[in-house]
């Protein structure tokens, strides 16, 4: 599908090349699996440890309600000191390439753990963590992974277009497109992608 507010396939490998050449870089995990030559096969990957102080309040956790609420903060800075005992909250993002949508679309997973796998947060949690209210991204729920054939959590692609028109005069749409999205995805992306976009 090409038109305004998509991306190829070809755009999508291109600028995610980019992307993991700026993550080698600054050391920040992104990988590309699967196989570039084969039409939505291939698909970025980050997993990240998070740690925050257990008497703090980025991860606070009230199970006494019905519905479960939740305040989370997250933190890349390795070398800052501990206040107290800390605790892991693990995610993982994967970005694969939509064939009927021609967008981008995020797959994720969060554990309240160190190890993944353990403890994961569900959709409901994962709609409560959200911290954009601006983006209003409510279609998040649980899919199959179309590569892996597992289940994920993963946000639909069909806001995808409407924000790909937003930025479509970026040299990485891809950048671009994450950037607005993270927020509803516990995804934080450092300022040295920026300037793939310009």
């Amino acid at each position: 599908m090409d038109g305004p507010g998509t991306l190829t396939w070809e755009e999508f490998i291109e600028n995610a090349d980019s992307l993991i050449e700026i993550s080698n870089k600054i050391g920040d995990g992104w990988e590309l699996r699967g196989n570039k030559d084969a039409l939505g096969e291939a698909y970025l990957v980050r997993r990240k440890k998070h740690l925050f102080p257990e008497n703090d309040s980025m991860f606070k956790i009230d199970d006494t309600e019905d519905d479960l609420n939740f305040e989370l903060t997250l933190t890349d800075d390795p070398f800052e000191a501990p206040s107290t005992i800390e605790k892991p909250f693990v995610t993982e993002h994967h970005v694969l390439w939509s064939m009927s949508y021609g967008v981008p679309v995020l797959y994720f997973h969060g554990w309240k753990s160190d190890f993944p796998g353990i403890n994961p947060i569900s959709v409901q949690e994962a709609q409560s963590l959200a911290t954009d209210a601006d983006l209003n991204y409510n279609e998040l729920s649980q899919a199959i992974h179309p590569v892996l054939g597992t289940p994920f959590l993963h946000l639909h692609p069909c806001k995808s277009q409407e924000l790909l028109q937003f930025t479509s005069k970026s040299k990485n749409k891809l950048v671009s497109w994450l950037s607005t999205i993270a927020p509803s995805a516990f995804l934080k992306l450092q300022p040295e992608y920026y300037d793939l976009t310009v």
